[in-house]
């Protein structure tokens, strides 16, 4: 047996560029020099969504990390220059690889699937991260066949609203995120309190999703105080990553998420 030793792609996406730093510390710089204060990333994010046809609304994100737009064909070439120093996505039903290429030289950071009655072109593996919607009803079934698509993230719905947040619809949740090893991120229709916040994030979720046009600014400031209030999120079991809590699955394949491109991978060749 040969090894041959292969880079791993790496993909250029800056919102799972950022899912995947939550709570990292940046090391220290090298040398004898003073070392400044060393401060760990955020621990969890504020995603947005809005109507394509509002996005020069939003085109400073100011308070969340990232909006999801939806209409893309109301994406004007303005209002995405506009959008440069923006993450930003699309939520979309139906589009072509022609149509993915356009996105992308947009600067389209990253797209969801509206529906599963669309082409599947739209989970073609680019450049682009993707997002898939899920809710507490995904069966094993499903969440096996998420682990092989190129699936970076599962916005997922809760059944109702979940403040104050009760233990049944705590098990829900977790029952739903443990089937895969994803960052998940969390539709919610209301700020919650800081205690409730730090146990939807321990589950692990990644991200809340707000919808900006129904939001107020005043909630708005709610969500992004209570979120960089979280404190660190405590390690669980044995190294206490994002997959630590995932269910293990059948076969070869590894299965989870674990967005780490930077490692060399080893492939086995005779």
């Amino acid at each position: 047996m040969i090894k041959i030793k292969t880079k791993g792609t790496r993909r250029v996406s800056k919102l799972t560029d950022r899912l995947d730093a939550l709570g990292r510390v940046a090391p220290a710089p090298m040398g004898f020099a003073a070392r400044p204060t060393v401060k760990a990333t955020a621990t969890m994010l504020l995603l947005g969504s809005a109507p394509a046809i509002d996005a020069a609304k939003y085109t400073g994100a100011e308070g969340v990390d990232a909006v999801i737009f939806t209409g893309s064909d109301a994406l004007s070439e303005d209002v995405t220059k506009a959008l440069e120093d923006t993450i930003w996505g699309v939520s979309v039903s139906d589009v072509d690889f022609a149509g993915l290429d356009a996105l992308k030289d947009k600067g389209c950071d990253f797209v969801v699937p509206s529906s599963n009655d669309g082409s599947a072109a739209t989970l073609r593996d680019d450049d682009m991260a993707r997002g898939y919607e899920v809710d507490t009803s995904l069966t094993d079934k499903m969440a096996r066949a998420l682990e092989f698509l190129p699936v970076d993230l599962l916005l997922l719905t809760p059944p109702d609203s979940l403040w104050p947040l009760k233990l049944s619809s705590l098990i829900d949740l977790q029952a739903t995120v443990g089937l895969v090893g994803s960052h998940f991120v969390l539709r919610v229709d209301s700020p919650p309190s800081l205690e409730d916040l730090e146990i939807i994030r321990n589950l692990p979720v990644d991200a809340l999703l707000v919808d900006l046009s129904s939001t107020t600014s005043a909630d708005l400031k709610k969500y992004r105080d209570c979120i960089d209030g979280l404190p660190p999120r405590k390690h669980r079991g044995g190294g206490g990553d994002h997959h630590d809590a995932t269910m293990p699955q059948t076969g070869t394949f590894s299965g989870g998420h674990s967005h780490d491109h930077d490692d060399d991978d080893w492939d086995d060749r005779v």
